[in-house]
């Protein structure tokens, strides 16, 4: 995959850059010129749920974008929630985050989630987390990177009904947390001697309308079903209708297809409507029960003391039922089930996988190559699930990530065919060497000539065929200077 085009918009605001299928260098002789923004910007604009830098809010912008893969041009526009992608034959809308593995289905020719889930925490470093991951975590906002699913899906490797077991052992401890909280809450109203418990009359109201609602919503999920059965048995009848359709009895007779022909189909319709006019009752009085009700809490309210919100919400909580002891107890007994799930999932994933020896033999042949002590990355294949970061960091930390990254690309390349771009936001800092940067980065041209290469810095960089887009001053500066440095 490689960028052609890229356009953002914001107000009067535009701006478009023309990137080299080779490397780009996105520079400026000092930050804050908007760099980092328009990286992330970039990987918005393709559908990622990225947050937004100080001072731009991409919920509030427009994006246009053409990139290539395999040959096929592919022509993006995003505001907001929606996402469009013109292929050359056909337009297709799609709407964010429902369709989200959709549009990255499309755009990568792979449908395996594992790895699509894990697509962009191998080819963006971004500059605050980017050079600190590893092998899981965060790559940027609350987009996840986890090794044991890209391993997993690399290596074709099925653990469904284990990952289903897991997700749903996370969610009762959540709820079970959020229990326990309640319990240690009512415990510091108590010593405190601040046992409130009373009904306010609007609090009764509530309940009413609560009742109400819940009436509701099934009647409304109803009404819309029976809704979208008539227009959609009428489409069909104008479709059939159209086609001008007959069929022939056993004595040689045609008849012609058409809704008064059609057995049972009029006294389905019949049956519908009425059921649909039933419902559209219901729900209308369900309505004005609850506008009822709400206009009699607006009366209470004058009438009555109301209590403050600290008030209200610490008789509720005292109303509630919790045994702190128990609750603990069963926190502990899910974690114990959580923590066995992962490692079956993580042995499910290892067991005859390839992918996880040939992740560490090119892990481990790039940090030979950068100077890295065996020490630091070990002998054993079980390394690249590591959870020991303490042991690293520095520049030994940039270049272990630096080798675990370039490792992902080129497994990901051999397995799928996708060709990632590589994107690496200020690479040179943290303790880390101009010199050893500018090694990492011929190590990317000598290795993966045909990934498309952006970096963004405040340093330039000695490498072939590079182009140069400088950003003067703020990132929708006009004076923004564009040059190709071969």
């Amino acid at each position: 995959m490689k960028i052609i085009e890229f356009t953002l918009k914001e107000g009067f605001f535009k701006k478009t850059v023309y990137f080299s299928d080779a490397v780009n260098i996105i520079f400026s002789h000092k930050n804050s010129a908007g760099k980092t923004t328009f990286l992330r910007a970039i990987f918005y604009a393709l559908g990622y749920p990225v947050p937004s830098t100080k001072g731009m809010k991409f919920d509030g912008m427009e994006f246009w974008m053409t990139i290539e893969n395999n040959g096929t041009l592919y022509k993006l526009y995003r505001r907001n929630s929606f996402l469009s992608i013109d292929d050359g034959s056909n337009q297709l809308d799609y709407s964010l985050p429902t369709d989200w593995y959709e549009i990255h289905a499309k755009l990568t020719s792979c449908n395996n989630k594992d790895i699509l889930d894990n697509l962009l925490g191998a080819c963006y470093m971004d500059q605050e987390k980017g050079w600190t991951l590893l092998n899981r975590g965060k790559v940027i906002g609350n987009i996840p990177f986890n090794i044991e699913a890209l391993v997993r899906g690399l290596g074709g490797k099925k653990c469904a009904d284990e990952l289903l077991q897991l997700e749903a052992v996370k969610r009762q401890i959540k709820k079970y947390e959020y229990m326990h909280s309640v319990a240690e809450y009512q415990e510091a109203i108590h010593e405190v001697g601040e046992d409130i418990e009373y009904d306010a009359p609007d609090e009764v109201i509530d309940r009413q309308i609560e009742v109400l609602k819940v009436e509701k919503e099934p009647i409304t999920d109803e009404l819309k079903q029976i809704k979208s059965i008539l227009r959609k048995n009428k489409l069909l009848v104008d479709y059939i209708t159209d086609m001008k359709l007959t069929v022939q009895t056993p004595a040689g007779d045609e008849i012609p297809v058409t809704q008064d022909t059609l057995v049972g189909f009029i006294d389905n319709i019949e049956l519908l409507t009425a059921r649909r006019e039933m419902l559209a009752a219901n729900l209308e009085e369900i309505n004005r029960r609850i506008a009822s009700l709400e206009k009699k809490k607006v009366k209470e309210e004058r009438l009555f003391k109301v209590q403050t919100a600290i008030e209200a919400f610490d008789s509720d909580i005292k109303k509630i039922s919790v045994d702190a002891i128990a609750t603990q107890r069963i926190i502990d007994q899910l974690k114990r089930e959580k923590q066995k799930l992962q490692e079956q999932i993580r042995e499910m994933t290892k067991k005859d996988n390839g992918v996880v020896i040939e992740l560490h033999n090119c892990i481990s042949a790039y940090a030979k190559e950068l100077e890295v002590d065996e020490t630091y990355v070990e002998a054993n294949k079980d390394y690249i699930f590591t959870n020991d970061l303490k042991s690293l960091s520095g520049t030994i930390l940039h270049k272990v990530v630096f080798s675990f990254k370039m490792a992902y690309i080129r497994l990901i390349k051999e397995k799928t065919g996708i060709i990632l771009p590589i994107v690496l936001d200020s690479p040179t800092g943290r303790e880390v060497e101009h010199g050893t940067v500018e090694k990492m980065l011929q190590i990317i041209q000598r290795d993966y000539p045909k990934h498309q290469i952006i970096v963004a810095s405040i340093y330039d960089y000695e490498l072939k065929n590079k182009k140069i887009i400088e950003f003067k001053d703020r990132l929708f500066s006009p004076t923004d200077i564009m040059k190709i440095d071969m």
